[in-house]
C-alpha cells in the first residue's frame, strides 16, 4: 500500500513540474532543455555558448509535439539564436523566481532531480542522444581551454552519446 501511494505522490509530482515548465516562457523552456543536458549542477556560460550556437530550427527538432506546437505558434522567436542578442538573464531570473534552480553567479544547480527529468523530458526521445552529441561539440568548439578542462567529462559524456547513437543505428 505505501509502495503504490508512494508512486502516485511520485507521478503527480512530475505531473505538477511538466504543467509548471510547461507555462514558463518559451526561451526559458529551451534554456531548461539545454541545462537539462548538463547535469544536475551547470554552468550559465555552458547554456549561453549552446543558445548562442544552436539554430531555432535545431530546437524545434529536438522537442516533444506538444512542446513543438506552443514554439510554432510563437512569433517572437527568430530563426536562429545567434542572429540577435539572445537575452539570458530574465530566463535565469525565471528559472530561479519559479524554484526550478539555484543559482550563485556563474554556476547554477537543480534545485530537485525530479526538476531536471521534468526539463529532459521536454526533449523528444528519439532526438535525445543527438541532441546531447550537438551540446557537447557547440562546447568541445567554443569554450575556452580552462573551461574545457573544467568540463571534460561533462562533454566527453556529451560527445559519447552521438557516437554511441550512431554505433547502434549501424
Amino acid at each position: 500500500d505505501d509502495a503504490v501511494n508512494s508512486k502516485i505522490v511520485t507521478e503527480n509530482v512530475a505531473s505538477v513540474l511538466v504543467n509548471k515548465i510547461n507555462r514558463l516562457q518559451e526561451e526559458t523552456k529551451t534554456m531548461l532543455m539545454v541545462a537539462s543536458c548538463l547535469g544536475a549542477n551547470f554552468r550559465k556560460s555552458a547554456v549561453v555558448e549552446v543558445m548562442k550556437n544552436i539554430s531555432q530550427a535545431e530546437m524545434r527538432g529536438s522537442m516533444r509535439s506538444s512542446s513543438t506546437e506552443s514554439l510554432l505558434s510563437s512569433d517572437h522567436l527568430s530563426d536562429s539564436f545567434t542572429g540577435r542578442a539572445y537575452e539570458t538573464s530574465t530566463s535565469i531570473e525565471e528559472f530561479e523566481e519559479e524554484g526550478l534552480c539555484e543559482v550563485d553567479n556563474e554556476e547554477c544547480r537543480f534545485m530537485h532531480d525530479q526538476i531536471q527529468s521534468a526539463a529532459f523530458e521536454l526533449i523528444n526521445p528519439e532526438q535525445r542522444d543527438s541532441f546531447r552529441g550537438r551540446i557537447g561539440s557547440i562546447l568541445l568548439r567554443s569554450l575556452s581551454p580552462e573551461e574545457l578542462e573544467a568540463s571534460l567529462f561533462e562533454v566527453v559524456g556529451l560527445l559519447n552519446c552521438a557516437a554511441s547513437n550512431a554505433t547502434d543505428e549501424e
